[in-house]
């Protein structure tokens, strides 16, 4: 199993003078040494349009070297936007939004065929590669704005996802041209199976191939059980696909915020430090025994609070905040020391 990490924040946090220490207290000189060390071997990169800022396509081929340098493999995920894309938004980049469908198709083949070429020798350290992040309800722009929208088949089948499949045929079709690595869908919807059959059905309706069938897993907001990880691996199996989980993470404490709604522990794994442990110990134990072909934490390393970002004078750029709530989530505690569930990253070796 790929024990990965989604870990873009690095540079960024250490453009702002933070940095992260060990349990004991001991400064960590090399984050994703550190992370390399506890068995993690694949980093997902986050690859936005554009050539400027966090995650643009400069920043994410700086930091491909560095990961590639320090032992990991890659798992770039090409987003068909200039920011954040997922289950709420799919915006396109400035100045695709009033391109048809077809210029649309033709500027994600470009792009994605620019990733790829862009990252010249680094190709061979990639372990897959996928196009946009929670595409259920759309991509690029061609998406279901309202909220029961979003939860109507029916609407999503007849208006959206005959357009979305162009785009990622596109996009896959220009990959496919420059490279046999395998392919990704990323899927966020892991807690409504039907809905995730219906979309599937769709796609391959519309021929769209792929490799690897990934999902969003966060427990804590529904308190799923482990084993609504066995209905996701039944879905990929129904397709002759790979499992994958392309993000995860579980809160030490209550999550405040944006991300409110996270507060659901299942049985066994309270908000504490201690339950954050034994979840992510178990969760990886359950992987590697439903024969999963990836996981990836996400953003591990973001420990910042807003009261801490005030006091530091922390200012990040305000497409790429570090202070939006992601504190309980991370492996890191707000001083930036080790909590215990680092060392549990063993158990996905």
């Amino acid at each position: 199993m790929l024990n990965g990490i989604d870990a873009n924040y690095i540079p960024l946090m250490r453009s702002q003078g933070l940095g992260w220490r060990d349990r004991g207290g001991g400064e960590v000189a090399d984050l994703l040494a550190y992370f390399r060390e506890r068995g993690v071997s694949c980093f997902r990169l986050r690859v936005w349009y554009g050539r400027e800022g966090p995650s643009r396509l400069p920043y994410a081929l700086e930091l491909a070297r560095e990961a590639a340098g320090a032992g990991y493999l890659l798992h770039p995920v090409i987003f068909l936007s200039e920011g954040w894309a997922d289950l709420y938004k799919q915006p396109a980049p400035r100045g695709w939004e009033q391109l048809d469908v077809d210029a649309r198709s033709l500027l994600a083949a470009e792009f994605a065929g620019e990733v790829v070429k862009a990252l010249g020798e680094l190709l061979d350290r990639c372990a897959y590669l996928q196009v946009g992040n929670e595409v259920d309800c759309g991509i690029c722009g061609v998406f279901a704005r309202g909220k029961k929208r979003r939860k109507d088949v029916g609407w999503l089948r007849r208006r959206v996802w005959p357009l979305e499949a162009r785009i990622l045929k596109a996009a896959f079709s220009a990959l496919r041209d420059l490279t046999a690595k395998p392919l990704s869908l990323h899927l966020g919807r892991w807690f409504d199976a039907g809905f995730v059959r219906a979309f599937l059905d769709a796609m391959e309706g519309f021929g769209v191939e792929y490799d690897v069938l990934s999902f969003s897993f966060y427990p804590t907001h529904t308190g799923a059980p482990l084993s609504r990880l066995e209905e996701l691996r039944e879905v990929a199996a129904e397709r002759g696909v790979r499992l994958a989980i392309a993000e995860y993470a579980y809160p030490s404490r209550r999550v405040s915020g944006q991300f409110w709604f996270m507060n659901n522990p299942p049985p066994g794994y309270p908000l504490t430090l201690e339950g954050q442990a034994r979840w992510l110990r178990d969760f990886l134990l359950y992987c590697k025994k439903l024969g999963v072909y990836a996981v990836f934490y996400w953003s591990p390393e973001l420990y910042l609070t807003k009261r801490a970002a005030k006091r530091l004078g922390v200012a990040s750029p305000p497409d790429t905040p570090l202070d939006f709530g992601w504190a309980p989530m991370s492996l890191f505690r707000e001083s930036g020391v080790a909590k215990p569930a680092i060392d549990a990253l063993a158990y996905g070796r």
